[in-house]
């Protein structure tokens, strides 16, 4: 029986105490292969490299944010097609909208469900 192929999966947080466990879990499911990175540069480095089937980004880091990191990966061939949800504490009335300016697939709002997480990436998410 042929193995299937894991779905590729890309976190980018500076917060390294939900990283930490979020990538333990998800590779415990036994559906994914994980990677991750702890600022957008390192981000869209290890994005090249991995190319996800799914990026989970934080919007709120040092350096190059989320949406600057969204951005760089719509533009690039090697990741344009990998489905972009944005994980965020900052609720503003215009996120939603500016989500979906940016090219990002759901939005996330921290603390979130695991199940909201999985159910998410199952379905590469939904429009923001």
């Amino acid at each position: 029986m042929p193995k299937l192929a894991l779905k590729k999966i890309l976190i980018v947080d500076d917060e390294r105490d939900l990283v930490g466990p979020l990538a333990t879990r998800l590779t415990a499911a036994g559906r994914y292969e994980v990677a991750v990175a702890y600022d957008g540069a390192s981000g869209l480095e290890r994005a090249m490299e991995f190319r996800p089937d799914v990026a989970l980004i934080d919007l709120a880091m040092p350096g190059l944010d989320g949406w600057q990191l969204c951005r760089r990966l719509r533009e690039d061939a090697r990741t344009k097609g990998a489905k972009v949800i944005v994980m965020t504490a900052w609720l503003s009335p215009d996120l939603g909208k500016r989500a979906h300016a940016e090219g990002v697939n759901q939005v996330l709002l921290k603390p979130f469900e695991e199940a909201d997480l999985l159910r998410a990436l199952e379905t590469g998410g939904a429009s923001p």
